[in-house]
C-alpha cells in the first residue's frame, strides 16, 4: 500500500470548526510521532472517518467549564483512545472492513496494526497532557487509564467465550457491554462535570447514563453484524459473542424477526433510561446527548 502523505492527509480536514479541530490536533499528534509504519497507518485509519462522536460529546461537555483550546485537546485524547481499541478490536475479531474501508489489520497485516493501536493509546495520553486546566489534565489522565482497563477487560471476556465456542449469558453480555461500550462513552460525558458546583452530576449518574447508552448502541451494532447460519440458508443468527441467552441461534426467518423484535426491545427501553438521565446534564451537554439518543433511536426503527 502506498503510504499516507501527512501533507495531503492534512489537506483533507475542513479548516473551521472545533470538529476540524479536533481532526487536526489528532493528526498533530500522531505526525510528531516521526515516520513509521505504525504512523502511516494511523493516519490510514483516522482518514476513514467515524461518527467523532465521543469528540461531540467531549467538546459539549467541556464547554461547561474549559477554555476552547483545553477543550479540542480533551476531546481528542477521548476519540484517539476510542480509535486505538477499534484498531485492537478488528485485530482480535478479524474483521476485514471498517467504515467502508480496510481495516488497519487487513491493510497492513496484524504486527502493524497492533503498533498501530499501541500508538494511538500513547497518542491519547499525550494529547491529555496538553490540558492547561490541571485539575482536569490530571482527572482526565486518571480516567482514561481507567477506561482502557475496563475495555481490555471487556474484550477479554469476548475473547473468552470465543475459545469455549459458548453462547453467554444475559448477565454476560451486560458485564461485557458495561466493560467494552460504556467507559469510551462515559469518558467524554464528564470531561466538564468535573469540579463543576453550578450542576453537580455524581459519577454515579453518569455512569447509568453511559451504560445506558452503550447497552443500546451495542445491540444495534451487534444486529449489524447478523450472520447467516450456514451456507445453506439466508437466516441469520446474532454472533455468538454478542448474544444474550434468549438471542440463540436461529432455525428460520421467522425465528430470526423474533429475535430482532427482542433485542429491538431491549435496546429502546435502555434508549428510555438514557434519556431521562440525561435531562439532568447541564447545557449544551444534554442537547449533545438527547442528539445522540435520537440517531440510536432512529437507527432502531431502521
Amino acid at each position: 500500500m502506498a503510504a499516507t502523505d501527512v501533507a495531503t492527509f492534512k489537506s483533507r480536514v475542513e479548516s473551521r470548526g472545533t470538529r476540524a479541530q479536533v481532526d487536526q490536533t489528532m493528526i498533530d499528534i500522531i505526525a510528531s510521532s516521526g515516520a513509521t509504519p505504525a504512523r502511516e497507518a494511523a493516519l490510514y485509519h483516522l482518514n476513514t472517518g467515524g461518527s467523532r462522536m465521543r469528540a461531540e460529546l467531549g467538546l459539549a461537555s467541556a464547554s461547561v467549564r474549559l477554555n476552547r483550546d483545553d477543550a479540542i485537546v480533551a476531546a481528542s485524547a477521548c476519540e484517539l483512545l476510542h480509535n486505538a481499541s477499534l484498531v485492537h478490536d478488528d485485530i482480535s475479531d478479524g474483521d476485514l472492513l471498517r467504515r467502508g474501508a480496510l481495516t488497519v489489520c487487513s491493510a497492513y497485516g496484524p504486527g502493524i496494526a497492533l503498533c498501530t493501536g499501541d500508538l494511538l493509546f500513547a497518542a491519547a495520553f499525550q494529547a491529555a497532557s496538553q490540558i492547561q486546566d490541571s485539575v482536569t489534565r490530571l482527572h482526565l489522565t486518571r480516567s482514561m487509564a481507567q477506561a482502557a482497563a475496563r475495555v481490555i477487560g471487556g474484550q477479554s471476556i469476548e475473547l473468552a467465550h470465543a475459545d469455549e465456542r459458548k453462547t453467554p449469558t444475559r448477565r454476560e453480555y451486560l458485564s461485557a457491554t458495561r466493560a467494552k461500550t460504556a467507559p469510551l462513552i462515559e469518558l467524554p460525558i464528564r470531561i466538564g462535570l468535573i469540579d463543576n458546583s453550578t450542576a453537580p452530576v455524581s459519577d454515579r449518574h453518569c455512569s447509568a447514563l453511559a451504560e445506558a447508552i452503550g447497552l443500546a448502541y451495542q445491540i444495534l451494532d451487534d444486529l449489524d453484524d447478523l450472520q447467516p447460519v450456514s451456507a445453506d440458508t439466508s437466516a441469520p443468527t446474532l454472533h455468538k459473542l454478542h448474544a444474550w441467552w434468549h438471542h440463540q441461534p436461529l432455525a428460520s426467518p421467522a425465528h430470526t424477526e423474533s429475535i430482532i423484535a427482542r433485542c429491538l426491545w431491549h435496546a429502546n427501553a435502555a434508549l428510555s433510561r438514557a434519556r431521562r438521565l440525561a435531562a439532568d446534564l447541564p447545557s449544551p451537554l444534554n442537547g449533545c446527548v438527547d442528539t445522540l439518543i435520537d440517531q440510536l433511536a432512529d437507527k432502531a426503527r431502521r
